[in-house]
């Protein structure tokens, strides 16, 4: 059914609204302590019209207790210089990104920070609607979508307790449960770096005490979590993404290796060649129409089972080690025929 015209009135009439309060937003945070005159006439409006802005900035933008009069420079400032509404998203593009981040958002899926992220990205778009093309951009934005791993579910407590842990450098102990069946668990005091996702699973990366070295928790597995007193400062070592040489998995090893790889498919060359596995990954076509690929990573095991799952369309080359293992994961699998 097609709107009527009262109801289009009342859609121009909020957008129109909100673009004075973006600009309100703008003035008063550019610390020339703006007041009610000075809103008129940026928009010759009524002083009531004003008023009603200034009370939706406060109770509908999250300014409640930030909006203040200063009686000395006759104007409005915010308590705190840092703040700003969410009124940029004012184009369709700028409304399918923040659409898209808010699908992204779901590996957030199953922890307590889901409902939060949900919230901000849809106050991000949702208070910007009558125009017709962000309406548009929002109805493309549905219509793209991320597919990937069900994230698994994390009690909020745990990820209450690693989250306090990861923002005060908190040592954390808990038990941990393995994949083998035993109901039996292990006590880990570790001290937690960095949370991390991985096709739909969150694990926590950090120093085992005991063992000195570096370890991936999966949080499923984490149970009876206590947050120690004691504080430790990050090494250098504490970030994932300046150690792990690759994009492979999950995974970092004590050595890097040098890997060559002879791609037997054209196919499966240019599917490869589309992806940025590592930083230094070279194609060399050869005479025969394969293709050979070098690159170096020390993501050994997450780097073999990238060549299993290629099947007979990637052959290894180096490291022999890698050759030998290959071999055998192909002899064992052959055996099952």
């Amino acid at each position: 059914m097609a709107k009527t015209k009262s109801n289009l009135n009342k859609e121009h009439e909020s957008f129109a609204t909100f673009k004075r309060i973006v600009r309100y937003d703008e003035m008063i945070a550019s610390g020339t302590y703006p007041n009610v005159q000075d809103f008129r006439r940026e928009f010759k409006v009524s002083e009531a019209t004003v008023h009603r802005d200034l009370d939706a900035l406060r109770w509908q933008f999250g300014a409640e207790f930030l909006l203040e009069y200063d009686r000395f420079h006759k104007g409005y400032y915010y308590t705190r210089p840092t703040f700003r509404i969410p009124g940029h998203l004012t184009t369709s593009k700028q409304i399918i990104a923040a659409r898209l981040m808010q699908n992204l958002i779901e590996s957030l899926h199953g922890t307590p920070l889901y409902n939060q992220a949900i919230e901000v990205f849809a106050n991000f778009s949702d208070n910007i609607e009558p125009d017709t093309q962000i309406t548009l951009g929002k109805e493309l934005s549905k219509k793209i979508c991320f597919i990937g791993m069900e994230p698994v579910q994390i009690s909020n407590e745990i990820w209450d307790s690693i989250e306090t842990s990861l923002a005060k450098n908190q040592y954390i102990t808990f038990d941990y449960s393995f994949y083998d069946g035993n109901e039996q668990t292990q006590k880990y005091t570790i001290a937690p770096w960095q949370l991390l996702y991985y096709q739909g699973m969150w694990s926590l990366y950090g120093k085992d005490l005991k063992e000195k070295k570096a370890k991936f928790f999966n949080l499923p597995l984490i149970s009876n979590v206590e947050v120690r007193k004691e504080n430790f400062e990050p090494p250098k070592e504490s970030d994932y993404l300046k150690q792990a040489k690759g994009n492979f998995g999950r995974y970092i090893g004590s050595e890097t290796f040098n890997f060559k790889i002879r791609i037997n498919r054209d196919i499966t060359a240019n599917y490869i060649k589309t992806y940025k596995w590592t930083d230094d990954q070279k194609f060399e076509t050869q005479s025969d129409g394969t293709v050979i690929m070098t690159f170096s990573s020390n993501q050994y095991y997450p780097v073999l089972n990238w060549i299993m799952s290629q099947g007979q369309w990637i052959t290894p080359l180096e490291p022999t080690q890698l050759v030998e293992e290959w071999k055998e994961n192909v002899k064992g699998m052959y055996k099952n025929i």
